[in-house]
């Protein structure tokens, strides 16, 4: 249990362990994609980082960055022993970084496209000359969601306004609080972790459940931690998820389901989405 070694550098906005102590030199460092808030990862992932730490008898630290771009920036800097990524940038780190994907969720991860409640609107199409929010321009949900534009016949940018904000939850924040909004395009499981009161000011006009087999999150450990590493941390995150009491509440507040180890189709699945990803990365 003492072969994990400490991340290169703490990532930007760091988030400290509830005790708000200063990083020491044995600290363990877990990269969450910055998908929702800050605020929300610290609640959401606390029962993960409370079991690493008791199972591996050394602090454990929740830390992210304030964008996607930055994320992949900064997990390629490091050689950290747990990184929770999304799919297509998880592949990404694979393939660039020498990063292993070991498990991801089980559940299916897709596009909503989101409207208030009492719109009218009855299908996509209708949303021509409008404006959509998405999250980050290279999270894998906004890729899904100009996928479902263009086969609504409507080109992002073009015939649709295309905001961006820096999560999903913010999305729909928007959506609800800026009248110039007219839809948002989040992922299904964003849109499970909103509490009912929320749920019922939206309405779901759209959904991308027909592209299925991709994770929401995948957990991947650095190059530098293959071996004993690699299964300590495959056994202890699958028994978390799948058979104690604190991990199932996880994954159903998450919506994730549970855990499952990583297979090679999954890799050739999201490989479709590496050519679009790629591109975002390299605009300006």
């Amino acid at each position: 249990m003492k072969t994990l070694t400490r991340g290169l550098g703490w990532l930007l906005w760091v988030c400290a362990a509830a005790s708000g102590a200063a990083p020491g030199p044995d600290d363990i460092e877990i990269p969450v994609l910055p998908y929702l808030s800050t605020e929300r990862l610290l609640t959401l992932y606390e029962p993960l980082r409370r079991h690493l730490q008791e199972t591996l008898d050394r602090p454990v630290r929740i830390v992210t960055s304030p964008d996607y771009r930055s994320f992949v920036a900064d997990t390629a800097q490091g050689d950290y022993p747990l990184v929770l990524n999304a799919a297509h940038m998880a592949r990404l780190a694979e393939v660039d970084s020498g990063y292993r994907s070991i498990v991801q969720t089980t559940n299916p991860l897709y596009a909503l496209v989101m409207v208030r409640a009492e719109d009218p609107v009855t299908e996509v199409a209708d949303l021509r000359g409008t404006r959509i929010v998405t999250p980050d321009p290279l999270a894998l949900i906004t890729l899904m969601g100009h996928r479902m534009l263009r086969e609504a016949g409507l080109r992002p940018w073009t015939d649709v306004e295309m905001p961006t904000t820096d999560t999903h939850n913010n999305a729909l924040m928007l959506l609800l609080g800026d009248e110039s909004i007219r839809a948002a395009i989040v992922s299904n499981r964003a849109f499970t972790t909103l509490d009912e009161g929320m749920r019922a000011r939206l309405r779901i006009l759209a959904d991308g459940a027909d592209f299925g087999g991709i994770p929401s999150i995948v957990y991947q450990i650095g190059p530098g931690h293959e071996g004993a590493d690699h299964a300590l941390l495959t056994r202890e995150l699958l028994h978390f998820a799948n058979d104690t009491p604190a991990g199932r509440a996880m994954m159903l507040t998450l919506g994730h389901v549970g855990l499952r180890e990583v297979a090679e189709a999954d890799r050739q699945v999201i490989d479709l989405f590496l050519p679009a990803t790629r591109e975002v990365l390299a605009a300006p």
